[in-house]
């Protein structure tokens, strides 16, 4: 699990069922982007269940996006999690990253890509993430 911007990180589906990890970092929220429902414990979680690649609607992914920047601005500390954390959270994460701070799209990925180096993002969800950022 990376810290990607203040209280925002990424993680595996691995890290959501570690209580004491989430926990260490202070995590309030769960946005989990799998089709699975992964143990939480009492930390609640939000689905939005998505695939990596183009199968995703615009408004799926826009609704990952729409529930990180609401948590986000109620002070919530929040982890998005995909299956390897490599695709579907760093794209929503950046995306939001790029709607709350007012950088660039671009500066936003290599932010993501510069703290969680394994960041692969599918070209499907990065010309979503485009989309949205130009709507």
């Amino acid at each position: 699990m990376n810290e990607v911007a203040d209280g925002i990180f990424i993680g595996a589906e691995s890290d959501v069922s570690d209580e004491s990890l989430l926990k260490r970092h202070s995590i309030d929220i769960v946005i989990s982007l799998t089709h699975s429902q992964p143990d939480t414990g009492d930390i609640t979680r939000i689905d939005v269940p998505m695939r990596d690649g183009p199968q995703n609607s615009e408004e799926t992914f826009s609704n990952a996006v729409d529930k990180v920047m609401q948590q986000y601005q109620n002070d919530q500390s929040i982890l998005i999690h995909c299956s390897a954390g490599s695709s579907r959270s760093p794209s929503v994460a950046a995306t939001a990253i790029t709607s709350l701070t007012g950088i660039t799209l671009t500066e936003a990925f290599n932010q993501v890509i510069e703290r969680r180096p394994d960041t692969d993002p599918h070209d499907a969800l990065v010309r979503q993430a485009v989309k949205i950022i130009k709507t």
